[in-house]
């Protein structure tokens, strides 16, 4: 499976756009839609938490593993509007035998921090034994 396939699998949102793509680092932007927010109009917890959960799974992918996630810890620092177009960037931190650490950013269309997170992943199995 091609990066390009796993990250249209992976991310069940809509209006994605892949920006960087390279070992241990990915960045998408995607709009915040109706559907994405909570009743206040404002982007909900659980739909930012997802979009970094999975794009840290996609940057563990991007080092050659299948991963599942086993720790995680999700700073909401900021309200992002509905309509709002975010960058989401991913990195790895720490790159091991058995676990990874990805610090993911997301920013509002100002370029200011509104969530960061650092996950912990488990490395299943490489990407190329199934």
């Amino acid at each position: 499976m091609t990066f390009e396939e796993l990250f249209n699998k992976t991310v069940e949102f809509k209006d994605f756009e892949l920006l960087e793509y390279e070992k241990g680092f990915i960045r998408f932007k995607t709009t915040v839609n109706e559907s994405d927010t909570n009743p206040y109009n404002k982007a909900h917890g659980g739909y930012l938490y997802t979009l970094c959960d999975d794009l840290s799974g996609l940057v563990g992918y991007s080092l050659g593993y299948y991963v599942v996630t086993i720790q995680s810890s999700i700073s909401y620092l900021k309200q992002i509007d509905e309509g709002e177009t975010i960058t989401v960037t991913g990195k790895a931190i720490h790159s091991g035998k058995s676990t990874d650490v990805v610090e993911v950013t997301i920013e509002n269309e100002e370029g200011t921090t509104a969530v960061k997170a650092q996950i912990t992943l488990f490395n299943v199995r490489e990407v190329d034994k199934i």
